[in-house]
């Protein structure tokens, strides 16, 4: 899986690295995001394609509740139908902009992006997402590498036991709870620990324990303000190497 996004600037690289990687178009599964000053632009998907190098997109969402991002979600929608993109979804949406979404949709989102973390794990949000079907990828899904989070003395303790360090833990902990997980790494050693978390499993009683660290601390906060400017925020979109 790929996780990518017109604000990125990296989806000509990402188209190259997919053709490089050896791997048939089948075996990856890409995601990218459309920006908000583009959602009024119809031709925003088959541009996104052009840059991507690729005849379909395995999973759309609209990057950011700004702006006419009603009007983003037809022009997804009408990508779905033509068979450009195989699902489409949200970031960053509130419940009740999310339910927005849900109350005009012809194709219903089936994931919602967003922040969730041992700190911030967003327990009302995933059981309304969970009650419409739609599944939760979380980003800073290691609360953006947060000292205190990866020191916390459950981590240390739970990390001794399995043989494994603090991040493998939480990022276990993630998927035991549902949730699907997007860690960055620019590390290749990190990398490949990162994917190392599918031979052990957490007992309910850890999983607990983990649920109590919650605290609603996130680490990214927008204002209105910061979705206006969003809106008129112009990427050089078609100017990437």
């Amino acid at each position: 899986m790929i996780d990518t996004a017109n604000a990125y600037l990296n989806e000509k690289a990402v188209g190259r690295g997919m053709k490089k990687s050896g791997l048939v178009r089948e075996e990856i599964f890409l995601e990218t995001k459309i920006w908000p000053s583009l959602y009024e632009q119809p031709d925003a998907v088959d541009r996104t394609l052009e840059r991507l190098d690729t005849n379909y997109i395995d999973l759309l969402l609209i990057h950011q509740p700004a702006g006419n991002y009603l009007a983003g979600y037809r022009m997804m929608e009408k990508a779905y139908n033509e068979g450009k993109v195989r699902a489409i979804g949200l970031s960053n949406f509130t419940i009740s902009q999310v339910q927005e979404i849900l109350n005009i949709c012809e194709i219903k989102p089936a994931v919602l992006q967003t922040e969730v973390h041992p700190y911030f794990q967003e327990k009302k949000l995933k059981e309304f997402l969970a009650r419409e079907n739609m599944a939760v990828q979380a980003w800073y899904p290691l609360g953006h590498g947060d000292k205190a989070l990866l020191e916390e003395p459950l981590f240390d303790s739970l990390a001794a036991k399995y043989g494994k360090s603090s991040a493998q833990i939480i990022l276990r902990w993630h998927i035991q709870a549902g949730n699907i997980v997007i860690p960055g790494s620019k590390n290749p050693d990190h990398i490949k620990a990162n994917f190392d978390i599918f031979d052990f499993n957490l007992t309910a009683e850890e999983m607990e324990q983990i649920a109590s660290l919650n605290k609603n601390v996130r680490y990214y906060n927008s204002t209105p303000e910061m979705l206006d400017a969003y809106v008129k925020m112009v990427l050089p979109v078609d100017a990437q190497k």
